[in-house]
């Protein structure tokens, strides 16, 4: 396992590059987490198949970061970040509680008792958060009947809807195991009718709706917004995070030249979820 310290403006690339080098899980942690970054503002934790990949990625990345090795026996790092998760209120209704706690529910609350395994979205974060606050917000105005959800992770953004009462929604992500999750924490949620779950990246999901989240970064979103933007109907909502506060110009830059109106940017510490109308 490898920790590495850096600022938060080169999380996105250092994932990149953990993952090219063999990384199998990454836990990141910083001042939006329960267990708090570094420092420099970003901890990645990084776990790799084995002592020879982990020893290649020290290698690559020492010279450029602040790195170390930590040494965790068997599959106890799969469960080691268990211990800074607790029952965390992500919107005003929704209430995420650990699958291994208890929590005793305040009158209104929608408590989605969730694990998320290695899949990303376990509400700790703040682009969890601000996306599913943003969904919350649309919800309310009660158009929507569907949602699409590109880059799903754990699913939590789509339990969100349908736990608030949407009829469906539809959740794509690129790793099978966090489908594999989501389908499991669907079912434990009692919404699994009511969410279809792809394996796939944007094309897998050729539907479009007046509702759509993408809770990815800003690398993937920028490059790749004509796809992501193909996904909304016309009038339809566009819900974005993953985004550093500093991204938001060329984010926003991407999606105005394809004709989609800048609606609301809610700041959460360094990020941000900036939303869109489509005319």
């Amino acid at each position: 396992m490898l920790v590495v310290e850096a600022s938060t403006d080169d999380v996105d690339l250092l994932i990149g590059r953990l993952t090219l080098l063999g990384a199998e899980g990454i836990e990141e942690r910083d001042a939006t987490t329960l267990a708090r970054g570094g420092e420099l503002g970003a901890t990645l934790i990084a776990s790799f198949p084995d002592d020879a990949s982990a020893a290649g990625a020290y290698e690559a990345l020492k010279d450029t970061y602040r790195v170390r090795r930590d040494e965790l026996v068997g599959d106890a790092w799969r469960d080691a970040w268990k211990e800074h998760w607790r029952p965390t209120r992500i919107t005003p209704k929704v209430v995420v509680v650990p699958s291994w706690l208890t929590y005793a529910p305040e009158p209104g609350d929608l408590v989605m008792q969730l694990d998320p395994g290695r899949a990303f979205g376990t509400g700790q974060h703040a682009s969890t958060v601000l996306a599913a606050r943003a969904i919350e917000r649309e919800l309310a105005k009660g158009t929507h009947s569907l949602l699409v959800d590109l880059g799903c992770g754990s699913g939590i953004l789509s339990f969100v809807a349908t736990m608030e009462g949407l009829p469906r929604a539809i959740a794509c992500d690129i790793d099978a195991e966090s489908i594999e999750c989501a389908l499991e924490n669907a079912a434990h949620l009692g919404v699994a009718d009511r969410i279809d779950l792809r394996v796939g990246g944007f094309d897998a999901v050729p539907e479009t709706s007046s509702l759509v989240v993408a809770n990815i970064e800003a690398s993937v979103l920028v490059p790749f917004a004509r796809e992501v933007a193909a996904h909304v109907a016309p009038g339809g909502s566009l819900i974005l995070s993953g985004i550093l506060v500093e991204q938001q110009g060329d984010v926003e830059k991407a999606y105005k030249a394809l004709g989609f109106e800048p609606t609301r940017a809610d700041i959460e510490g360094a990020w941000i979820a900036p939303e869109f109308r489509r005319p």
